[in-house]
């Protein structure tokens, strides 16, 4: 068995990507995609999965395909495969999957998306529970209107000395000013076939030089780092001299086994490794982090233990010497249903992650101040700390000014290995003593306008750096700015017109605020114009495009193929020829070939829509039939070419004719000026 770990999942478990030899038949490829998926190893499932379905259409495969990419957390390709699924859910059944579907919006920051979907659970569903868990979902998108902005708290990817492409989290700072962390630190995938054997995560430190980059990591030392186990979630003692820690093992993708270890540091270093006494037990146990209760110190740590509320909760064990109190519960104010994870306490407020409190996506971090006899209600921290994606470990230094978080937010220095938000990484978090922000207003005509989104680029850096917000409750935008910067603010809303406005910050060096109003103009309602088409009258699509030597469909090609749904909905009688054509460039047979493949490509995509398969002939006509100049021997634009690169489909059987949009069909009156 050849196995692949590709990543860091969340909080200590990792992918792995396992492939057997062969798997040739259908029923060999669901069976080998239902062993993987046992084994908890969730890309190889994925990639057996999919294969199994380009056999046979099951939808129950194409759920488990979806189900499985929010759980290596490639939400695009879940979006993806969930629409698939609902495509064919004319009416509304699958309530369930709509649920699920409006998370990976709400995870990808689509928060409009999000809300109808949500709506929609809580309209058609008979279930009280799935009904509560989309409301609260919901609470967490209408939130964010009235959550703290946060502007002085500037977050950042720790860079690339720290973080590899495998994952990198548990970030704590020691005494001494140098940085603990766990990772694979690998920047290739890691095959175990019998010749690697040290693949685990470890601990490292890495202390930061003069010019504020931090050097190159050291490993902890096998007292800590022992072979075999999976060793993270550092945290220290207030005097420096005791370090907590995990070890874990796996079971492909999830924690098998968890306790907490103690290890105290003497003038030669970092001593033996032992178990923390009475905190571990027959349960995952994770996380630890030293803090204070009822004026005694305590070891607050993360674990499933039977008789919580629901996943992870958050415990305490009370510290008397070398003694450890039986762990407590923090009691339903902290936990909740789903998970509570990575504590951290300071000064009489706990820090923590949670996806059972309304959140903005995935994990988000709370605090909740002690005020001596219980917790007060958690608060979320709101934006810069918070995304749509997960975020996780917040902890500070002793004077508050820097700190650490972990996330598997997007950003463009960061390298991952399965796609960009499979793992996470590393940020740091400064305060800033002077504060440069955009306050940004979005008004129509008749006032205030909420469910705009701004992107906010700044013109003075490399790639703009681009920072998108959407405030579905409000019209109010946030923004931190640089000194001596230029900037352009993008504004989208739908059934507007978009708009932006530019602005530059030189010469401002004392807390500023620029203030902003953007007004929109509403665009017009269209009545759609519709024509009679015939049989055998072809009907181009105006938007089934394909790229050079492709035969996928592009995203901007399916409400084209939507309509076509329609159509052959409403005409349920009508049988279609749906062909593919290409350009001239390459060898005639092989352009023949690949027609087909687009035009099958194009009937696959109906057949997942709901489509029979029986009312669908694909035909390829290869470049037979060149719309413009670009026949063989003339130079054209990539754009001239791609233009014959196109979808089209007639009615061959049923109706005689039948009533469509025109905006369906492009101008074709002069194809050389088409884009």
């Amino acid at each position: 068995m050849r196995y692949i770990i590709l990543s860091l999942i969340l909080l200590g478990s990792i992918g792995i990507d396992a492939q057997p030899i062969t798997a040739n038949t259908y029923d060999d490829m669901l069976e080998t995609g239902d062993t993987a998926l046992a084994g908890n190893n969730y890309f190889n499932a994925i990639e057996w999965y999919e294969k199994a379905y380009k056999e046979e259409r099951n939808p129950n495969t194409a759920l488990a395909i979806a189900d499985l990419y929010v759980l290596t957390r490639n939400y695009q390709r879940a979006e993806s495969w969930y629409k698939r699924i609902l495509r064919r859910d004319k009416e509304n059944q699958l309530v369930d999957i709509r649920y699920d579907y409006g998370k990976v919006f709400k995870a990808q920051g689509k928060y409009r998306e999000a809300l109808n979907e949500f709506n929609t659970v809580i309209s058609l569903s008979e279930d009280p529970q799935l009904v509560e868990e989309a409301k609260k979902e919901l609470k967490g998108i209408e939130m964010m209107g009235d959550i703290a902005d946060n502007i002085d708290a500037v977050v950042t990817y720790a860079g690339n000395k720290v973080n590899s492409a495998s994952g990198d989290f548990s970030p704590r700072l020691y005494d001494d000013g140098s940085l603990y962390y766990a990772s694979f630190a690998r920047r290739k995938e890691i095959v175990l076939d019998g010749k690697e054997d040290d693949y685990h995560v470890k601990i490292f430190s890495a202390r930061r030089n003069d010019k504020g980059v931090y050097d190159d990591p050291e490993e902890l030392p096998q007292s800590i780092n022992r072979k075999g186990y999976h060793t993270a979630n550092v945290a220290f003692s207030e005097d420096g001299r005791t370090m907590y820690f995990t070890r874990a093992k796996l079971e492909g993708n999830e924690i098998g086994e968890s306790r907490i270890y103690m290890a105290s540091k003497d003038d030669e270093g970092w001593g033996a490794a032992l178990e923390v006494p009475g905190v571990n037990g027959n349960y995952v146990a994770k996380h630890p982090i030293v803090g204070e209760l009822f004026g005694n110190k305590v070891l607050f740590f993360v674990s499933d233990m039977d008789g919580g509320y629901g996943g992870d909760d958050i415990y305490y064990s009370t510290i008397r010497g070398d003694e450890y109190s039986s762990p407590v519960n923090l009691g339903e104010k902290i936990n909740t249903s789903r998970d509570e994870v990575t504590p951290y306490y300071k000064d009489g407020t706990l820090y923590f992650s949670s996806t059972g409190h309304p959140t903005m996506g995935g994990y988000d971090i709370f605090y909740s101040i002690w005020n001596g006899s219980e917790w007060g209600d958690p608060v979320n921290m709101g934006f810069n700390y918070n995304t749509s994606y997960d975020d996780l470990y917040f902890n500070m230094n002793e004077g508050g000014t820097k700190g650490f978080l972990v996330s598997n937010r997007i950003d463009k220095d960061k390298r991952s290995l399965k796609g960009k938000t499979c793992c996470d990484d590393i940020y740091t978090i400064e305060i800033r003593d002077v504060v440069v922000d955009l306050l940004a207003l979005v008004e129509d005509e008749n006032g205030a306008l909420n469910g705009a989104t701004i992107e906010l680029i700044d013109n003075s850096v490399d790639g703009g750096n681009p920072t998108s917000k959407t405030n579905i409750s409000s019209n109010n935008f946030s923004f931190l700015l640089e000194s001596d910067h230029s900037y352009i603010a993008r504004v989208t809303r739908e059934g507007y017109y978009p708009d932006s406005v530019e602005f530059n910050t030189v010469g401002i060096l004392d807390d500023y605020t620029v203030k902003k109003t953007v007004v929109l103009n509403p665009k017009p309602e269209e009545k759609e114009e519709t024509e009679i088409v015939t049989i055998n009258q072809p009907i181009r699509l105006n938007n089934i495009y394909y790229e050079f030597d492709k035969d996928n469909i592009l995203p901007e090609a399916e409400p084209d193929l939507e309509y076509l749904v329609e159509l052959m909905d409403q005409y349920s009688d009508m049988v279609i020829e749906l062909s593919s054509h290409t350009d001239a460039q390459g060898i005639s047979t092989y352009n023949q070939d690949l027609s087909q493949r687009r035009a099958e490509s194009a009937k696959v995509w109906l057949m997942d829509a709901g489509i029979a398969e029986d009312r669908i002939k694909p035909v390829g006509y290869g470049e037979s039939q060149i719309l413009n100049k670009c026949v063989n021997g003339v130079r054209c634009s990539d754009d001239e070419h791609r233009y014959n690169r196109r979808t089209e489909f007639k009615i061959i059987a049923g109706p005689q004719s039948i009533e469509i949009k025109k905006s369906i069909q492009g101008d074709y009156s002069n194809p050389e000026k088409k884009n």
